[in-house]
């Protein structure tokens, strides 16, 4: 009997912890100095950062955003895809970036940020030549 009360004890203990561990994992935590939407300009600066942020920028053919990103720990993705597409451009496991995304037809494109227990800064803004400068939340 003591075999039986012993093994369904760790078993509640065992789902206990994997079920913390889970919601620690995928719960929404922004931690930092903040996220600030200027015209044409996304900037955050963050300690902990897990979870989502999703802006849409109007493009032209041929106008650039620009992301500079540079993360300390945890995990960073940047996607950049024209609305209503599945595919796009895809940065991953993102340290240090510096580059250019180019539009390469007229229409909105949708920048999706996913952060895993991130540490870092990230900054994504329109080039000078772009003429909407409006970000579309």
């Amino acid at each position: 009997m003591k075999k039986k009360t012993l093994k369904k004890i760790s078993g509640a203990i065992l789902a206990a912890g994997l079920a913390g561990f889970l919601i620690w994992d995928n719960v929404y935590t922004f931690k930092g100095e903040g996220r600030h939407f200027f015209e044409g300009r996304y900037y955050s600066d963050f300690y902990t950062f897990n979870g989502k942020e999703v802006i849409e920028f109007q493009l032209e053919t041929g106008e650039k955003l620009h992301l500079d990103a540079h993360i300390e720990k945890g995990k960073a993705e940047v996607s950049f895809t024209c609305k209503g597409e599945k595919k796009g451009e895809v940065i991953s496991n993102i340290k240090d970036a510096d580059t250019y995304f180019t539009a390469d037809k007229t229409g909105r494109y949708v920048v999706k940020m996913k952060f895993k227990h991130a540490k870092g800064t990230v900054e994504i803004k329109c080039d000078d030549q772009v003429k909407d400068k409006t970000i579309y939340r």
